[in-house]
């Protein structure tokens, strides 16, 4: 049975919200005023501002990943709006609770209101609840994994006992491995829970590792937050490159405003919880192109990595890795109208910009060569654009705005950036000019710490092959997977084609990786994990792409294998005749046994469970070795 608002009953609930949300704030009722709280402020304005814009054609996990990107983007760029206005006027304390939530609840109102004008005909539909008995059990593993996550980091903070983090690790590879073998039992409906359920178990693990801060920048970050919250307004503080993260200094002294708890606490579990929406938006993106099957496993390729597992170290980047993602998402949906696109690129664009600056200026090299690539592909074809040289030059233009005439900082760390590797170029062929991780990559000192190091360095660059494999074979398979001719016949386990940009995009990613292992100078001012985070947004789809056609090469191997042709006898006497006869029948007979196997594989399509165990075969051993459980099950230090 699904669950329906319409408009009124929207505006009724709305309403309703707001005050009983205000009178557990009011009166400070533990519990219920960080629940709804919370609530209030992640989802709630996002929600309101779908509305506005009537992306009504919008699934319901979009919609959630939109209205989570969306209320925080609001919070910030709000939240800047009124402590600016408030400090020109005099006012010194715009961020205290009474005022605070008497103008989120003034605005809040009025978009309410206008969302109900603009959007009568509006119905806000819930996921239908009725499940059978399979989806179930599907359904009620995932959901007991963040209370593995809770109890396991208990256990594991008060006794050193690690035994039910490293069951919460199998019990994951496990269930990724069961809901790929049934797959075609598998509701399509149940992935965003899967997907969110293992995102934020394996986000609290951090988070929840200490009851203090864990880090290196982390404690700088939470300096600006305590001096934001002291001071009741957000200001530029000395000369850092912090000043210009929102992130890490409006955004959660709004959030103990309204809150009130512990602020360390809050540090170390707000972040956690708002980017357990990155790998939804991944799937959802990577949904576009291929089955939701193979969306999930791209978005567990993004979950199964050390940046994933410990973002929680890294707060301002967790957030610009949403708004990338999110800018990324809509960029690329075509449920949402051109003009509506736009605005939520920008928007997007720019709270990127003020969570953090290293991955601002990643996102700016990604559309500049995203925009220069379709450029000169578009004299070849009339491919439709999405990345204008307007939004190119609006990118700068803000860029520069924010991070050298506001903060100053930022603008100048990354001129010093590009001016200090190209004074190192000389040093092109000295490993020593180049960070650790990158001696690591290419498995130095691997033989010497064990088999594990080594399977893990082999796991890793097998990664690295199926993403190449994936862009490569997009490349090579250019008519049939990028240019939208309806002539030209798609692979069957493509569901769209790609965009010409997007797939500009990966190559710029994959290109911006390239350049960090080759050039010295950038992988030691800028660590090599966060480009790759930046980067596996957009790769995810090529590693399942690149599993897929490995797949299909080993099916055709072992089919012209089996049916090579055997030597024909000498002797050509009645006898070798029958002989030879009975052969050519055998093979005739194999051929049209492979020939049904290969028609019944293509009308399964992506189902094929052969895709599924080589993609997996990679996939499960990666996590387990990165996530460490291999290493404390073999006993083996890390």
């Amino acid at each position: 049975m699904t669950v329906k608002f319409e408009n009124k009953e929207w505006f009724a609930f709305i309403l309703a919200m707001l005050i009983l949300t205000d009178l557990t704030i009011l009166l400070d009722i533990p519990f219920l005023r960080q629940i709804l709280g919370f609530l209030f402020l992640t989802i709630l304005p996002g929600l309101v501002i779908i509305q506005i814009l009537r992306l009504d054609k919008l699934g319901s996990t979009e919609k959630f990943v939109l209205s989570v990107g969306l209320s925080i983007s609001f919070l910030m760029l709000f939240g800047l709006l009124v402590n600016n206005l408030a400090l020109a006027i005099g006012y010194e304390t715009p961020l205290a609770t009474i005022p605070l939530l008497t103008l989120f609840n003034l605005v809040f109102i009025v978009l309410t209101i206008v969302g109900y004008k603009t959007n009568e005909k509006s119905v806000l539909s819930l996921p239908d609840l009725n499940l059978s008995t399979s989806d179930k059990a599907f359904l009620i593993v995932p959901i007991l994994f963040p209370v593995l996550s809770i109890f396991g980091m208990h256990v594991m903070n008060t006794t050193a006992n690690n035994i039910i983090l490293i069951l919460l690790f199998v019990l994951i590879s496990v269930y990724v491995v069961s809901v790929c073998l049934f797959n075609q039992n598998f509701s399509e409906r149940l992935y965003p829970v899967a997907i969110f359920s293992i995102g934020i178990s394996l986000l609290l693990l951090m988070a929840l590792r200490s009851n203090h801060l864990i880090g290196v920048d982390i404690h700088k970050e939470y300096y600006f937050f305590q001096t934001t919250w002291n001071n009741m307004h957000w200001s530029v503080l000395g000369y850092s490159t912090l000043n210009a993260c929102l992130s890490i200094s409006l955004l959660p002294t709004i959030y103990q405003s309204i809150l009130n708890m512990n602020s360390e606490f809050l540090f170390r579990i707000l972040y956690s919880l708002i980017f357990s929406a990155f790998p939804l938006a991944i799937y959802v993106l990577s949904k576009k192109y291929v089955s939701s099957s193979y969306a999930f496993l791209a978005s567990c390729f993004s979950m199964f990595q050390v940046y994933f597992l410990t973002i929680e170290l890294n707060p301002r980047t967790s957030l610009a890795l949403l708004f990338f993602v999110l800018a990324i998402m809509t960029l690329f949906d075509d449920k949402i109208d051109p003009l509506k696109k736009r605005i939520l690129f920008i928007v997007f664009m720019v709270s990127c910009m003020v969570s953090h600056y290293s991955t601002t200026y990643i996102f700016f090299f990604i559309l500049l060569a995203t925009f220069i690539g379709t450029e000169i592909l578009s004299k070849q074809n009339t491919a439709k654009k999405v990345v204008s040289f307007t939004i190119v030059i609006l990118f700068f233009g803000m860029i520069f705005l924010w991070y050298s005439q506001v903060t100053e900082t930022a603008f100048n760390a990354g001129v010093g950036f590009i001016k200090n590797t190209l004074s190192n170029l000389n040093e092109f062929f000295v490993l020593e000019s180049r960070s650790s991780a990158i001696a690591s990559l290419i498995g130095r000192g691997s033989v010497q710490k064990g088999a594990l190091y080594v399977l893990e360095f082999v796991l890793t660059w097998l990664s690295f092959a199926f993403i190449g494999i994936g862009i490569i074979t997009v490349l090579r398979r250019y008519k049939e997977m990028v240019i939208s001719e309806q002539s030209v016949k798609k692979p069957d386990f493509l569901k769209q084609k790609f965009e010409v940009e997007y797939l500009m995009i990966a190559l710029a990613c994959a290109g911006l990786l390239v350049i960090m292992v080759i050039l010295p100078y950038i992988s030691v001012k800028y660590s090599l994990m966060r480009l790759y985070a930046v980067t596996i947004t957009i790769l995810s789809v090529f590693f399942v792409i690149g599993g897929i056609t490995i797949s299909k090469h080993i099916s055709s191997f072992t089919k012209h294998f089996l049916l090579e042709k055997e030597p024909v006898p000498r002797k050509q006497n009645s006898f070798g005749k029958v002989i030879h006869f009975k052969k050519r029948f055998v093979r005739k007979e194999k051929q049209k046994s492979f020939d049904k196997i290969s028609n019944l594989q293509r009308n399964k399509g992506e189902k094929s469970s052969q895709a599924y165990f080589i993609i997996l075969l990679v996939l499960i051993p990666y996590f387990l070795c990165v996530s460490d459980v291999a290493y404390n099950i073999a006993g083996v230090p890390r």
